[in-house]
């Protein structure tokens, strides 16, 4: 989500018209006070969230979706072309050439000499990214009976676990791994067209149309569900260098003046399925059109998946594989890098069909 994105959000999630609460299998409103939504289903000192519910027999089921060996990689190519969200940084280099060497090798003739490379980003929050527990906040403020405080999944409130060398707790290296069902819902092919229009809200109606003719059967507990929108297309050939500079700016100048996204109906469906995963193609997930105005739920799956669910968000995947093969149900295989008290990881998932 770009960092436009996340000063919204910061505003948007300062008042209590934020978060849903989520009764069995329903939304009871749009307010986190109204329900005690911890502690999780996992226990109240549980740190991994929906990968709980990814269980030995599930993974044995998702290894026998694997039919023709095909394997699709869904990570989007990380560049200093990629767009990002105004204050995030990803700047690579290479500081020597080479960067290190000469070292001694047999004969007068020969030596040993290495290649690096230098990277300063927001390790999880650009390009390909994943969302983990120490990600979004629901902020309460003056409410009383609650500390006015940050509270993140399973009621862990910012002030008892800030740091800034890493979160005391919710940091991504707890999260475990994801091995799994993958289902993809390839919208842009239901509609027929190569790029859903920008602030378009995908409707449960939509939801069940893409099942419906792709022929795969719902989202069951566990599983890492995947939206194909078209929208990545703006940035996929950003790093190749056959696009200009202007050509590029003005690519991602679109890409982040909003998105079609999954609407908080889908959201709050899949949530009662007790998916692990939800992901798409897009930056933030759900639909935005800022010539338009913000909306008042701002991330409104955010904050009502991962901190009050513990269910686990994937931007800025490459589905066209995917899609071009008709690979709707599928092993997904994949695990963040284990950075203790971090927010999320970047990484490049793999579709096994």
């Amino acid at each position: 989500m770009s960092r436009s994105i996340k000063t919204r959000l910061a505003t948007a999630v300062a008042v209590p018209l934020v978060a849903g609460a989520f009764a069995v299998g329903a939304m009871a409103g749009n307010n986190p006070v109204d329900e005690k939504w911890w502690p999780s289903e996992f226990g109240a000192d549980d740190q991994a969230g929906a990968t709980n519910y990814i269980t030995p027999q599930k993974r044995i089921a998702a290894a026998k979706l694997v039919k023709q060996g095909k394997i699709a990689t869904l990570g989007m190519p990380y560049s200093n072309n990629m767009p990002l969200v105004p204050g995030r940084t990803f700047a690579m280099s290479i500081p020597g050439n080479p960067t290190h060497g000469p070292l001694s090798w047999p004969g007068d003739n020969f030596g040993q000499t290495f290649m690096d490379e230098i990277l300063t980003a927001e390790i999880g929050q650009v390009g390909t990214q994943f969302d983990s527990l120490g990600h979004p906040m629901i902020q309460i403020t003056g409410v009383p009976g609650w500390d006015d405080d940050h509270y993140f999944y399973n009621g862990v409130k910012l002030s008892d676990i800030s740091n800034p060398r890493g979160l005391k707790k919710n940091g991504t290296h707890n999260v475990g791994s994801f091995f799994t069902r993958g289902l993809l819902i390839d919208v842009a092919a239901l509609k027929g067209v190569a790029v859903l229009e920008k602030g378009y809200a995908i409707t449960l109606a939509d939801y069940k149309a893409a099942l419906a003719k792709q022929g795969v059967g719902d989202a069951t507990q566990g599983d890492v569900v995947v939206f194909r929108t078209g929208w990545n297309s703006l940035w996929k050939d950003n790093h190749t260098g056959n696009k200009t500079g202007p050509e590029i700016a003005a690519d991602n100048a679109e890409h982040g003046s909003g998105e079609p996204g999954v609407s908080a109906e889908v959201c709050d469906y899949l949530a009662g399925r007790k998916i692990s995963m939800i992901g798409s193609d897009t930056w933030g997930l759900e639909p935005y059109d800022f010539a338009k105005g913000v909306p008042e739920s701002f991330a409104y799956c955010h904050i009502n998946l991962i901190v009050r669910r513990g269910i686990y968000n994937f931007e800025n995947l490459d589905l066209d594989q995917l899609s071009a093969d008709g690979a709707y149900e599928f092993l997904f295989s994949w695990a963040p890098l284990k950075l203790v008290g971090a927010t999320g990881a970047p990484g490049n998932p793999i579709a096994a069909y």
